[in-house]
């Protein structure tokens, strides 16, 4: 690598002073790219599909919509990298109690079928802070809590976890605390594989909302099989099912009917020439829950479509827009690793790199999100209801250690007015494996791990897994600000030398050449 990267540098050094013609602009015209209505209107189609669990129709007409347009561009190479999953359907979930057919949320994705007519078994409580075992679980349905997960804001801002925060109307409180159902992802796993080593006939995951705003909600997202049937209840059934179980002994029957079937589905890669071969990759993933989970492929889509009206003096490296997937079935081509099509993305990439075919990603995830809070629900009912409160939801910028990278994304969230980002360091805390922040935050988190240098846009709305959110949960003026400040991001990055955009990832690389620790993948 060290032999390479000066003669990339040689070759870029010469291509800023042809891109820094008039003609050829940093900032792009905001005139030429979606009015906010126009990307209403782009979001809609994925909009109107709902859920788009990897593999499914959905998805896939998702899938078929991008590559049509990809397509229409002039100058655009697109590729496929196919995969053939297990895509697992339900096809039938009902949960019965005494005389009465409940409504549900939905079943756990990938979860155990039942017989035809399902199974029956007492039920029982397991409060969500007492462990699952054979001696309160076998045989058993079991009802459990599924709250959201929180985290005290001040640990996000940490000097060793962020850069710095764009707040100006200092609505980022350190004492505020944060929730997300994502925050609490790795106990839901964690219960399931319980469940399943106790004997539990079934289990019943219990939401604090109604089931209105949870339809169709979907974790986890693992593309693994669980041992055991499982259903997300709303907070009304579940305060139904607990004060049964208070006045004594209590039955239920679950049914879960699923469909298996084999099915392809593809990472896409359209690659648009630059003056260097060097890559320049623009990603985001298209199975997702809901509108803003994930319409980062839309905003890619137009950016994509600027760069091409472009002259090639203006593109100093060649612009790769990825739209992957499997972001919701995790262990795409093994079992023991958690990572998707980024995943394998990221391999590739990382392979690349040292060959000075690579400059750097940048991840674009859930823009314009709206922040909702829960709030309690009226006549006393159970749970809380989520409610818009009128602002962007935080977003979370992760950023490889460069100075001139951080500067050049601190300069664009300031310029485009990005208010309520936290620009971050890493999602986590930093630790003494190569990279020393194994996460961040999202899709970016394997390109980081693969030591490529990021830079990685996430949002995390407490909606983010519900399908029930539609377009009515993205601020489309935001997500116009954000598509036309990223554009510039990648146009300032594709003019920088190589050796800034790198910063950390140098030094990391031959790090891990020398045998330095690797991140744990998450089983």
């Amino acid at each position: 690598m060290l032999r390479l990267l000066p003669l990339a540098g040689v070759v870029l050094a010469l291509l800023p002073a042809a891109a820094g013609a008039a003609e050829c602009p940093v900032a792009p015209d905001p005139a030429a790219l979606p009015s906010a209505e126009r990307l209403r209107e782009m979001t809609r189609f994925e909009a109107d599909l709902g859920l788009r669990a990897t593999g499914t129709p959905a998805h896939n007409k998702f899938v078929a919509w991008l590559r049509e347009r990809y397509e229409r561009i002039p100058g655009i190479k697109l590729t496929e990298d196919p995969f053939t999953i297990d895509r697992w359907t339900a096809r039938r979930a009902t949960l019965r109690f005494g005389d009465k057919r409940l409504p549900i949320a939905g079943p756990v994705p990938y979860s155990k079928k039942t017989p035809r007519g399902g199974i029956s078994g007492p039920l029982t409580f397991i409060d969500d802070a007492e462990p699952i075992t054979a001696a309160n679980a076998a045989g058993k349905v079991v009802v459990r809590p599924a709250p959201r997960g929180e985290l005290q804001q001040a640990l996000l801002l940490l000097p060793i976890v962020s850069y710095s925060t764009y707040d100006p109307g200092g609505t980022v409180s350190p004492g505020d605390t944060f929730y997300g159902d994502f925050l609490a992802y790795n106990e839901r796993v964690a219960d399931l594989r319980a469940a399943e080593a106790a004997g539990a006939k079934a289990i019943l995951f219990v939401k604090d909302r109604p089931v209105r705003q949870l339809k169709g909600h979907y974790e986890p997202y693992e593309g693994s099989d669980w041992g055991v049937p499982g259903l997300f209840l709303g907070a009304d059934e579940g305060k139904l099912l607990e004060d049964a179980l208070a006045k004594g002994p209590a039955k239920a029957r679950v049914e879960l009917r699923v469909e298996r079937k084999r099915v392809r589905t593809p990472n896409l890669m359209a690659t648009l020439p630059g003056q260097s071969p060097q890559k320049l990759v623009i990603e985001s993933h298209t199975d997702g829950t809901n509108a803003a989970e994930d319409n980062g492929p839309v905003a890619i889509l137009a950016m994509a479509r600027y760069y091409a009206k472009l002259p090639l003096a203006c593109r100093p490296r060649t612009l790769a827009f990825a739209a992957n997937t499997a972001h919701f079935y995790q262990r795409l081509v093994d079992p023991g690793l958690r990572h998707g099509g980024a995943g394998v993305l990221a391999r590739q990439l990382d392979k690349e790199y040292d060959q000075g075919k690579v400059s750097a990603v940048v991840v674009l995830e859930h823009l314009g999100a709206k922040q909702y809070e829960g709030v309690p629900r009226p006549e006393g009912k159970p749970g809380v209801r989520l409610r818009a409160t009128g602002r962007r939801e935080l977003q979370f910028l992760a950023i490889t250690q460069s100075v001139p990278l951080v500067d050049a994304v601190t300069e664009v969230v300031h310029k485009y007015d990005m208010r309520r980002t936290i620009l971050l360091q890493g999602a986590d805390a930093p630790g003494t494996t190569v990279p020393a922040h194994c996460s961040f935050g999202g899709e970016g988190t394997p390109y980081n791990q693969a030591l490529l240098p990021t830079v990685a846009s996430i949002a995390a709305p407490q909606s983010l897994y519900d399908p029930p959110f539609g377009l009515e949960g993205i601020d489309f003026s935001v997500m116009r600000s954000e598509l036309v400040g990223y554009t510039e991001l990648v146009a300032r990055m594709a003019a920088m030398d190589q050796e800034s955009i790198a910063g950390q990832v140098t030094l990391d690389r031959l790090r891990r050449a020398a045998g330095g620790e690797h991140c744990p993948n998450e089983n």
